[in-house]
């Protein structure tokens, strides 16, 4: 499958909000949202929405003829992340958009989001996020605590070791093994 990079993805995003009725709006997440925010330098096959973006769908037509762009866009069927996530929501440059709000998660909350599947893509763009953005480990640790206990598309003891591997990979073994404990994992 094609991969995208940033500047097909903007290019299409844009093409989008020429076609698009005022006021549409569009949440994305995964790797568009990692690679147009965040500057994940890693490329992605699709642009994923956690809205409905049936609003959006003629726009989304008429932005591949007249782009020449065929990426694939849509709600996603199986996401989850932290609780309130929605309550923090950054505005994708708005100056650059007329008709189509353009929003994504903020960083601590989209490295959660893809630490629920943790494959191997999602944690090079997660190490990517935390290098590029200086995540702290605590203000990552307290959200994982405080809001990722209502995931529902894998176990509790799943998305603690997702967790782990994470914190492992990006902040070391000594973090991740202190961190254990705070969760309360247990193998």
């Amino acid at each position: 499958m094609k991969k995208y990079t940033v500047a097909e993805i903007k290019t299409f995003l844009k093409a989008m909000d020429d076609f698009a009725i005022a006021g549409s709006e569009i949440i994305l997440i995964g790797g568009s949202a990692a690679a147009l925010a965040y500057s994940v330098v890693d490329t992605t096959q699709d642009i994923d929405s956690w809205n409905n973006v049936d609003r959006v769908k003629e726009a989304y037509e008429k932005a591949k003829v007249s782009t020449g762009l065929y990426i694939p866009f849509g709600k996603v069927s199986v996401s989850d992340g932290p609780y309130n996530f929605e309550d923090r929501l950054i505005d994708f440059e708005p100056e650059s958009f007329k008709n189509l709000h353009v929003k994504v998660p903020e960083v601590i909350d989209l490295i959660l989001m893809k630490t629920v599947r943790a494959y191997e893509h999602d944690l090079n763009a997660i190490e990517q996020m935390i290098k590029t953005q200086n995540v702290h480990l605590g203000d990552l640790v307290e959200r994982y605590i405080a809001e990722m206990g209502s995931v529902v598309i894998v176990t509790k003891a799943g998305l603690d070791l997702h967790f782990l591997a994470m914190i492992g990979r990006c902040y070391g073994e000594k973090a991740a093994f202190k961190i254990q404990e705070k969760i309360e994992y247990k193998a």
